[in-house]
């Protein structure tokens, strides 16, 4: 029996048995994310995943959001996030790991990287207490993963020799995988 896999926000075609979902014309599925509704049925789905997505999800939606890929799930289904963990972002840059523009920037999109798609902007930020609690909140449970890191590679829109320096740096990321009891 296949099960039935969305990488939610992805690019091009699903790989490893997912489908991906997103409004880029390469994708599997065609869709804006949070119109869970348009493919897919309630309690039919094995596994999101969500990598670097969830920050893109607007605030006023962000709540119902959850509560639609909870509603999406089969029992036993999951729901796997890998995004920046800003708090850990946030301590570098109190213990002078980076710099204040290189901080900033994985938790505000800079402007040059909106421009082609205002998608693209960071609606919120997380570490992975917070995003655990969120889950817990409508109803899952939800544990912390290894998720790695990715290297910074942002330049500031305004004076991006600052965030020269920070460039190849490992940036944490934390890994959520919450699921349907």
């Amino acid at each position: 029996m296949n099960e039935i896999k969305f990488d939610l926000g992805g690019i091009g075609a699903g790989k490893n048995g997912y489908k991906t979902v997103n409004l880029a014309a390469s994708c599997d599925i065609k869709e804006n994310i949070i119109e869970l509704d348009r493919f897919c049925e309630d309690n039919s789905v094995d596994e999101f995943y969500l990598s670097h997505t969830v920050e893109h999800i607007p605030v006023t939606h962000y709540k119902q959001f959850l509560l639609d890929l909870k509603r999406k799930l089969k029992t036993g289904g999951r729901i796997k996030v890998i995004q920046t963990d800003v708090g850990r972002v946030i301590k570098m840059w109190v213990a002078g790991e980076l710099s204040f523009r290189a901080m900033r920037a994985p938790i505000f999109t800079p402007a040059s990287r909106c421009y082609d798609n205002l998608l693209q902007q960071h609606q919120s930020m997380w570490n992975d207490e917070e995003l655990i609690k969120d889950f817990q909140s409508v109803g899952m449970t939800a544990e912390s993963f290894d998720a790695g890191y990715w290297k910074y590679d942002l330049d500031d829109d305004l004076i991006p020799e600052e965030t020269k320096k920070d460039f190849g740096k490992k940036i944490p990321n934390l890994g959520v995988i919450a699921k349907k009891v």
